[in-house]
């Protein structure tokens, strides 16, 4: 059986990619540090794996972004996760210890929408207790521009030259497409322009000047994740933290810039902003916590949750131990 885990030149690739998802191979060997055959057959592995994978999705498409506690009946919680990992507009599931037993992130198109969820969907789900919703007022920052850190500076500013620019003219394309184009790259964002050409009936070069100007006009957006586990960050938790209304959107730029912090979200509810963090240690969990609240006055963080399983994350439905399983549930978002 072969092990699961990543080098020092996995770390390197995979940093890589996330700084330029769709770079050819040949463009980041020479930075990386291996030949473009090793670095395709490393990224082969990892993604079969199930330690990386590619998500892409509408990143300006009008949305209500809500985090929802759930709270489940005893012993309710797994089958409950499971439920909800079938509904597209769940993107993201989280399996917690502390005062609630799932956080879901939640993308709906309207508050409409985001009534019928929560009002008749939920109710239908069996094992539901209670729930608490969310309502996220502003992103200040979210996990598109988290890292792996195993480049340089001066790596990470040689691979960003590679991002190729927008055409000058737009792509006459009509949305029907360009969702079709979306929708294929959430399953595989680094799929070749050919081979997705050839799955639309599309024109190559169109839909190579299609994805590049979408991703420059921001509505779209291609990201790199890794299984939390095999990172040198397996904690994850959520801090609900109340802050001073006036001092929100200065704290939440402040919490932003934390090498730590995955999200940082000012909500409407019963906590005004509510963050989330990869740790190094269990320890690092109170640790945090006593340096927001002495270098943040004002802040109190009034609780946390630590995650025990993450069962989908961005429409990738999750093994236990955080690796891709390959089904993918298409975000609506």
């Amino acid at each position: 059986m072969q092990e699961i885990g990543l080098d020092d030149l996995d770390q390197r690739l995979i940093h890589a990619v996330q700084v330029s998802p769709r770079a050819s191979w040949s463009a980041l060997a020479p930075i990386v540090g291996a030949d473009p055959v090793t670095l395709s057959r490393r990224w082969t592995r990892l993604v079969d794996q199930g330690i990386v994978y590619v998500t892409a999705y509408g990143s300006a498409a009008p949305s209500t972004l809500v985090l929802i506690e759930i709270e489940c009946s005893p012993g309710e919680t797994l089958a409950v996760a499971e439920t909800l990992g079938q509904d597209p507009e769940a993107f993201t599931i989280d399996l917690t210890a502390g005062g609630r037993d799932i956080f879901v992130t939640l993308a709906v198109p309207d508050a409409e929408a985001l009534a019928v969820w929560t009002l008749e969907r939920i109710r239908g789900v069996s094992g539901v207790r209670s729930m608490r919703t969310h309502l996220v007022s502003e992103t200040v920052r979210d996990a598109r521009g988290w890292r792996l850190r195993a480049l340089t500076t001066q790596e990470v500013t040689q691979i960003e030259g590679l991002e190729r620019r927008a055409p000058a003219a737009s792509v006459r394309m009509s949305v029907d497409q360009r969702n079709a184009i979306a929708a294929e790259l959430a399953y595989d964002g680094r799929v070749g322009i050919t081979e997705l050409a050839s799955r639309l009936g599309m024109a190559p070069r169109r839909v190579r000047d299609a994805i590049a100007e979408m991703r420059e006009s921001g509505r779209l957006a291609i990201r790199v994740d890794v299984a939390r586990r095999y990172t040198p960050w397996p904690i994850y938790a959520w801090y609900f933290l109340r802050v001073p209304a006036a001092m929100a959107s200065r704290i939440g730029a402040q919490l932003g810039r934390i090498e730590e912090v995955r999200l940082v979200a000012n909500t409407v509810g019963e906590y005004n902003v509510i963050m989330a963090v990869w740790l190094r240690t269990l320890q690092d969990v109170g640790r945090m916590e006593a340096i927001i609240e002495e270098r943040l006055p004002g802040v109190s963080i009034a609780d946390r949750s630590v995650v025990l399983r993450t069962t989908k994350h961005l429409g990738h439905l999750l093994h236990a131990d955080g690796r891709a399983s390959g089904e993918v549930v298409p975000l609506t978002i």
